[in-house]
This record gives structure tokens, C-alpha cells and sequence, in this order.
């Protein structure tokens, strides 16, 4: 009986941590403007983040407007512009949420938006349509379309 009392104690303490953990994890995901930096998501998180790709409707579900880096590792443009988004994320902290999406390990969200190249920006204000760039960007391109997106009311 005291091993099996033993072992209840111990699953819903294992229970519980786990659900604290995800609860972090959330919290995390959802206060990245309390310290200015990326915050890596899946295809999961941009739907509960960002917008539900199985609408057909574009339906922003942000806080504030966001910057989503979609980019890959083996990527030579999305590394050469990884500093300039961090730079904007510290800039923007509070103002602008920022995101990165690796399509290695999120191929089908890519396939579902018609991403075929990267680095790929997806430029979120909180309402009306998404404003999106290809390719290499610099410093004064990503600053003119972040204050677009926050002009937008």
C-alpha cells in the first residue's frame, strides 16, 4: 500500500511539473518583449501565434504587430541578416513581437504559405494584410516596413 501511495505521490508530482513547464514555456513564447529578442516557434505555435493557416482568411492573432523570419540554418542570406532582426527585435522591445521559423523542420507550414525561398519575412500589423520580402533585406528596408506594419491601425 505505501508503495503504491509512493508512486501516486509521485506521478502528480511529476504531473505537476510538467504542466508548470508548459505553462513557462507559454509565457516565455507570449513576454518575448520584456527581453527584445527572436523567439523560435513551429508551425503549431505560429498557428496559436500568428494566424490559422487552415482559415482561408487572414485573422492576426498577435498582441502587437510581428516580424516572422522564416530561414534555415544552411541559409547564407538568412544568416548575413540574423543580426540586423536582432538588433530590430531590441529596438522594437514591447512594441513589435519577432519571431523565427526553421523551414528544415517545419517543411509543410512553408509548402501551406507558398514559401519556395528564403530568408522570407512576413511583416504582421494588427489588422488588414501581412506585408512580405524576399531575399537578403538590410537594416533600412526591415525598419520602413516594421513602422508600416505599426501605422496600421
Amino acid at each position: 500500500m505505501k508503495k503504491i501511495t509512493f508512486m501516486l505521490l509521485a506521478l502528480v508530482a511529476a504531473l505537476a511539473t510538467s504542466a508548470q513547464d508548459i505553462a513557462n514555456t507559454a509565457n516565455t513564447v507570449n513576454n518575448n518583449d520584456a527581453t527584445g529578442k527572436i523567439i523560435e516557434i513551429d508551425a503549431q505555435q505560429f498557428n496559436q501565434l500568428i494566424v490559422d493557416t487552415n482559415n482561408p482568411e487572414w485573422v492576426f492573432k498577435g498582441q502587437r504587430p510581428a516580424v516572422v523570419d522564416f530561414n534555415a540554418a544552411w541559409c547564407g542570406p538568412c544568416r548575413k541578416m540574423t543580426p540586423i532582426i536582432e538588433q530590430l527585435a531590441q529596438e522594437f522591445s514591447g512594441k513589435v513581437d519577432f519571431y523565427s521559423i526553421n523551414l528544415d523542420e517545419n517543411k509543410e507550414l512553408a509548402m501551406g504559405l507558398g514559401i519556395r525561398s528564403i530568408p522570407f519575412i512576413i511583416y504582421c500589423p494588427m489588422t488588414g494584410n501581412p506585408l512580405a520580402t524576399v531575399g537578403l533585406q538590410d537594416y533600412d528596408t526591415i525598419l520602413a516596413k516594421i513602422n508600416e506594419i505599426l501605422a496600421e491601425k
